[in-house]
Order: C-alpha cells, then structure tokens, then sequence
C-alpha cells in the first residue's frame, strides 16, 4: 500500500469523509464530523499520524466546510553533508578566533581561555547549535517535518566575516497549531540567549577596561542590552572596555538574536506575533515594525542593517505568514507564556546606540 493511501486510510478513521479525490502523491478530502472527540482532538491526533508516514496535511475553511489536503513527500537527510559544513565552519570559526587571539596578545592584561580561539568557537557555535535545537526539540514534539540543525560556513574575520553564517533547519511542513507554532519559534532564542548568558558574564569579567581604544580596534556602535547590564557589573565607572574573544562572541549571539526576534515574515518573532496574536496582527506588527526600523535607520545609519533585513524578507514572503497547517487556535495560557517571554528576550536583546 501506498503512503498516500495509508493516510487515506488514518484520514477516513479520524473523520467522516464526505467526498474525496485521491491521486498518486496527494489528496483532497471534504470533512464532516470527526469520529471521536471534537474537532480540535481529532486534527490534533491526526496530524502526527499523518506527518510520520511522509503525508503534510493543510486545511482550508471555506463555504462548502472543512477541505484537508494532504501531500505525500519523501525528504532523506544526507549526513555527510551536515558533518562537512560542520567541519567547515568549526575550521572558518576558529580561524576567527586565532585572528581575535592575536589581537588580544598586543593588549596589556588580556589573556587566559576567554581569549583564545577556542573560546571564541565555542561561545560562538554551541548558542547557536542550541538555538536550533530548541527550535527541533518542539519540531519533534509536535511530530513537525524539518531537517536536522546544521551549521553554515562563512569566511573568517580576516576576510571581513565572523567565520560563519550561523545554524540552520529546513522546516519542511508548518507546525499543526498556533500553539506549536509559537512555542516552536521561542524556544531556539531562549535556548541561545541562555546558553550565551553565562558566558557573556565570564567574558566580559576577563576582557580589558582601556583609558583610550588601540589603533585598528574596532569599536561596537551597538551595544545589546544585557551586555550593557553585565557591562555595569564589573566596570561601574564606565570608559572602554576591550572584550575578550569569548564576551564578543556573546555579543554576537545577542545580536543574532535580537534578528532572529524581528516579528517580520518568517523569523522567530514573525513565528511568535502570527501564533500568538493572529493573521491581522501579524500583518499590522510587521508593517508597523519596518517602519519603525526605517525610520531609524534614517536617524540612525548604524540600524541600516536591521532595516534592509526586514525589507528584504518582507517582499521574500509578500508581507504574509500562511499560520499553522491545521489552523488550531491557540490557547491563552500558552500565548501570554510566550508573549512573555517574547518580550523579555526581545528587551534584553535589543541593541541600544552607543
């Protein structure tokens, strides 16, 4: 038997069908009334019966009631693939680091693990690894297809670059419920902007306070908020401070991080307003959102980056998100938890002019 007749089959058990069209690789079901429990169980089981046999399900609501399309598609990891970028980027990464190493070497004070290239690396990929795997651990709890975290290569920073472009996952297929959908999208920032917590704090504790910048450094004209509380920890009298290659490295994640939260298209943040608070919101959010960054990059040219992002992703996905593949609301327990803490992430991640 067939994928798609297996989920035929899962279909008609779930579901009392009132026509249907079936071809080789996809399906088209007209949906009465489910068999057991109301509707939101019966989609809620039904979706994870579904995706682990290679059928994607999307429903429609429209005047003629509930269509549910259902999509076979075989999707095949190629681990050496993940392995070489891998490898690649650890080798870019840390060739990043011996580069901050060596300039930390021409600086009275600094020294010790926070600044050598290892340190760099590590503080640099493992939040990141993390994000992604929070982002995977809720993909797998809600049996949503998508690939496995992989990382990807950059020049080094002798090149100009910080030696990768990040981590990454292919969603393959959108989460069943908004629900999932926004939890999906929190979990990867909390798990990288907690794995770079600590770090940032070690960090910043062993980097150098300096009357006056060295020549060629390179001076930071955004600075995150949480390095900006850590910063009044340890140096309470303000000046300079050059940062050992872990505590940029943080600052690098924090940075991503606050990117990554842009409620735009299909960023995390985009994830988080289009779960949490709808179609219409994230429509309003989003729009309102670039216009707010373009009008600081006009104040302030050091937001340009933020603002041509936004841009581009916007036109990408045509201003909209298509929300979750089953259309499941979202419980208010659930989305006041990660509106919360949406907000808390976002504020402490949000760069402030210096």
């Amino acid at each position: 038997m067939s994928n798609i007749q297996v989920c035929r089959a899962v279909v008609h058990e779930t579901f009392e069908v009132l026509t249907e069209n079936v071809l080789e690789s996809r399906a088209e079901f007209s949906l009465g009334l489910p068999r057991r429990g109301n509707l939101r169980e019966a989609l809620e089981r039904l979706y994870p019966r579904l995706t682990s046999v290679g059928c994607y399900p999307a429903l429609q609501r429209d005047q003629r009631g509930l269509t549910l399309y259902v999509l076979e598609r075989k999707n095949k990891d190629n681990l050496t693939i993940y392995i070489v970028l891998a490898a690649m980027t650890f080798f870019t990464v840390f060739l990043s680091g011996l580069a901050l190493s060596a300039a930390g070497e021409r600086i009275e004070g600094a020294g010790g693990i926070s600044w050598s290239p290892l340190a760099y690396t590590l503080g640099l990929l493992v939040p990141l690894l993390l994000h992604e795997l929070g982002h995977w651990s809720l993909m797998r709890l809600y049996s949503t297809p998508s690939s496995l975290p992989y990382l990807v290569p950059a020049p080094p920073l002798q090149l100009g670059f910080l030696g990768t472009f990040g981590a990454v996952i292919n969603l393959r297929w959108l989460p069943p419920s908004a629900d999932a959908l926004s939890l999906m999208a929190i979990a990867g920032p909390l798990a990288g902007y907690l794995a770079a917590l600590p770090l940032a704090i070690y960090g910043l504790s062993t980097s150098v306070p300096a009357a006056e910048l060295p020549e060629d450094t390179i001076s930071l004209n955004l600075i995150p908020l949480s390095f900006v509380l850590i910063y009044s920890l340890f140096y309470s009298e303000g000046g300079y401070v050059l940062l050992s290659s872990l505590a940029f490295a943080s600052y690098v994640v924090f940075f991503v991080t606050f990117l990554n939260l842009i409620p735009v298209a299909m960023l995390d943040g985009g994830h988080v307003v289009r779960g949490v608070a709808g179609a219409r919101a994230h429509w309003f959010v989003s729009r309102a959102f670039i216009v707010g960054l373009v009008v600081l990059a006009i104040l302030n040219p050091n937001f340009m980056l933020f603002a041509l992002l936004a841009l581009l992703l916007f036109f990408l996905s045509g201003g909209r998100h298509p929300g979750p593949a089953l259309m499941i609301e979202g419980s208010g327990k659930v989305s006041f938890v990660v509106a919360l803490l949406y907000g808390i992430l976002f504020v402490l991640t949000i760069p402030l002019p210096v």
